[in-house]
């Protein structure tokens, strides 16, 4: 970002204050959600970083909460590097002896790797996103224990005119911000999403195009079981008359009841005994291997159509709102990809679509990688069942008609679908947390609703919704 957008940002966050309530670090963002419902928004993105402040705050992905030290403390003021694209977030908190600790969260964004940066208040590092050790950089550290040093680069701030209103039309810099990383980079990175996704899916058809290949080629071999076996027969009782060297060998066909002649290929660099083991091999492994290629063939080619469809699916955009993120491996990215494609879904309008998790993998996916913070959550309160998603596409306000339905539809989709009333609980997702090293589908919740559902099958309520 250039240096003369910041400081016009700098200068309109000049008079802000407020206490910061948590701070969550997304895949190349910072978030700092403050006490007034606002969260100052640090993109640490390799392609362009900078800070906007926002209202209402919701991520497409659960994030992680770190510094916690830094909850209840109060931002007290915001300053720009007067040598380079630094930002300094001052930060003030009170201990139980009433004395004022200071921290400072430093934010350098300059390529090639954005960071942020936790120092006390004599400037020791306390924890920074990107640690850098002497190896990784022998001309400047950056460690938990040493003390925060600038980095030295030939950028020269130079303080252009900006502009009012902003390229985009904006009438200050943060919504300026704002429309650049919701309309730009965003974009770019779903696109980048869906270009590696793409690869990582025609990469797995390859493999399983070469493997069908494979497996044709010995299902071709295996369908030869009574002619290896006929060359088998015809070479025991000649092994005295085959000289190494020979490429082939004409001999009666024993297993032809008109004892006609059978021509044996054989291998030129191969003794006559050894060319006798590898047709009783060829015939054996044909014999045992038959049904399991076959199978195996079949599954192969089914598994091929699967990826076929996903990778239209996906050149298409229609996986990149499935919780698949571009950091994932190329294997979890497919296995992703094929159960957020399982998923049992039926979309209301445009607002709104309910997504059943039917087995404990799906449970987890769609409640801890599909699901967005402002959707709603249900399942069944003390029987066994599926997680119920609603998903609110335009973050607005469920109708308390579709609540109902979710419940009922959660209802039916547990242990107790053939009882009349059923407790379900209900609540955003943003208040449902998964324990670390829980099992699949296992998720505790707070600020539930509970109420009594009737069990309703999704066909009941398909119907009544349309």
């Amino acid at each position: 970002m250039k240096y003369s957008y910041l400081k016009v940002w700098t200068d309109e966050m000049a008079d802000y204050q407020s206490g910061i309530e948590s701070i969550i670090l997304y895949p190349e963002l910072l978030v700092l959600k403050t006490k007034d419902k606002n969260a100052f928004c640090i993109v640490l993105s390799r392609r362009d970083a900078f800070i906007f402040l926002q209202d209402n705050f919701a991520s497409a992905s659960q994030g992680k909460v770190i510094w916690q030290k830094l909850a209840n403390c109060h931002l007290t003021n915001i300053t720009l590097s007067s040598t380079d694209r630094i930002v300094y977030l001052e930060l003030q908190h009170q201990d139980i002896y009433q004395q004022n600790i200071k921290f400072v969260i430093i934010v350098e964004l300059m390529p090639p790797q954005p960071n942020a940066i936790l120092v006390d208040s004599e400037m020791k590092i306390i924890d920074a996103i990107h640690k850098y050790s002497y190896a990784d950089n022998p001309q400047r550290q950056i460690l938990p224990g040493l003390i925060y040093t600038p980095p030295k680069t030939s950028f020269q701030p130079i303080l252009e005119e900006v502009q009012n209103p902003f390229p985009d039309g904006s009438v200050t810099c943060n919504s300026y911000f704002i429309q650049l990383y919701y309309n730009k980079l965003k974009q770019e990175e779903e696109e980048e999403q869906r270009q590696k996704l793409c690869i990582a899916l025609k990469k797995e058809l390859q493999k399983l195009q070469k493997k069908e290949k494979i497996l044709k080629q010995d299902l071709e071999n295996a369908e030869k079981a009574d002619f290896w076996l006929a060359c088998a027969e015809g070479l025991k009782p000649n092994l005295h008359n085959i000289k190494t060297g020979m490429p082939s060998f004409t001999t009666v066909n024993y297993l032809d009841s008109n004892l006609s002649q059978i021509e044996i290929p054989l291998q030129p660099d191969k003794n006559p005994k050894e060319n006798l083991q590898l047709y009783i091999k060829k015939y054996h492994k044909a014999k045992k291997g038959l049904q399991r290629i076959k199978e195996n063939l079949e599954k192969t080619k089914e598994e091929i159509a699967k990826i076929i469809d996903l990778i239209a699916k996906a050149e298409k955009g229609e996986l990149i709102d499935s919780g698949i993120t571009s950091s994932n491996k190329p294997k979890n990215i497919i296995s992703e990809a094929i159960l957020a494609d399982k998923l049992l879904k039926y979309k209301i309008d445009d607002e709104f679509q309910i997504i059943i998790g039917r087995r404990a993998k799906e449970n987890d996916y769609i409640t801890t990688q599909l699901a967005k913070p402002y959707d709603y959550w249900f399942h069944c309160r003390i029987y066994h069942g599926a997680h119920i998603l609603l998903r609110c596409l335009k973050k607005t306000e469920p109708r308390p008609q579709i609540i109902e339905l979710c419940c009922n539809l959660a209802a039916w989709y547990s242990k107790a679908k053939f009882s009349a009333n059923v407790p379900v609980d209900y609540t955003q997702i943003r208040y449902v947390r998964k324990p670390r090293k829980s099992p699949p589908g296992f998720v505790t919740y707070t600020n539930y609703k509970s109420v009594y559902a009737k069990p309703m099958s999704l066909r009941e309520i398909k119907e009544i919704l349309s």
